[in-house]
């Protein structure tokens, strides 16, 4: 009896721990969070249907979670085949902090024949940290050279954060001064000695401690 009543306890204790700690871990992960994107695609220039998130950290960094256990949107448009080069797979994605949307869109073609389509979120921020573009790459232009469109399985979601920063000053150089008569540079005038640079306020000073009288007797009567 003691001893299912201690398991009880202990198993209670166990579940309160665990649960401290993931609350704690998502606390951690909710104040490292700067902004977050809901993800939507267009499938055949209808609305978009949102399949997942993005998630951008103050560690410049950012991760990309899917709304569902498999990330395995049906493209409605498999089995068509390749006609013209305006036909496009487009995604959006919105702020939740400020509703800024950013439209993706690459050619349908490059997603054909892929069993795990790869694609790429390059996020670029501001020094304050705020994304003000996205730039979307996904898939294969050699796809293109294949006559119809397949069903896409997965996609493999990699997101990059590019954080813009104040480059280095340039050291302007000084023009060079071109010569009129012959058409090349000035050479730079030789520097000047201190008695060439100075001698108008040397020489005043110089004549007027050897012409300056010297100091007169004082006169007197004399006795004799």
């Amino acid at each position: 009896m003691h001893s299912v009543r201690a398991i009880t306890i202990l198993v209670f204790l166990s579940t309160l721990v665990f649960s401290v700690i993931a609350t704690g871990l998502t606390e951690q992960t909710t104040a490292l969070t700067t902004d977050t994107f809901d993800v939507f695609h267009n499938l055949e220039s209808k609305e978009f249907v949102q399949r997942g998130e993005i998630r951008v950290l103050q560690n410049e960094t950012a991760l990309y979670q899917s709304i569902s256990a498999k990330d395995t949107p049906a493209l409605l448009d498999a089995g068509k085949q390749v006609l013209s080069a305006d036909h496009y797979y487009s995604v959006l994605l919105r702020s939740q902090n400020s509703g800024a949307q950013h439209v993706l869109a690459i050619k349908r073609c490059r997603l054909n024949g892929e069993k795990k389509v790869e694609e790429t979120f390059v996020l670029h921020e501001t020094e304050g940290g705020s994304v003000f573009r996205v730039d979307y790459d996904a898939g294969k232009g050699s796809n293109c050279l294949k006559g119809s469109l397949a069903d896409v399985p997965k996609f493999v979601a990699k997101t990059l954060v590019k954080r813009r920063v104040q480059g280095p000053t340039p050291q302007l150089a000084v023009a060079a001064s071109i010569d009129a008569s012959t058409g090349k540079e000035k050479q730079p005038e030789p520097q000047k000695g201190f008695l060439a640079k100075y001698w108008y306020y040397l020489v005043p000073l110089a004549l007027l401690l050897l012409l300056g009288g010297e100091e007169p007797q004082p006169e007197g009567n004399a006795r004799r």
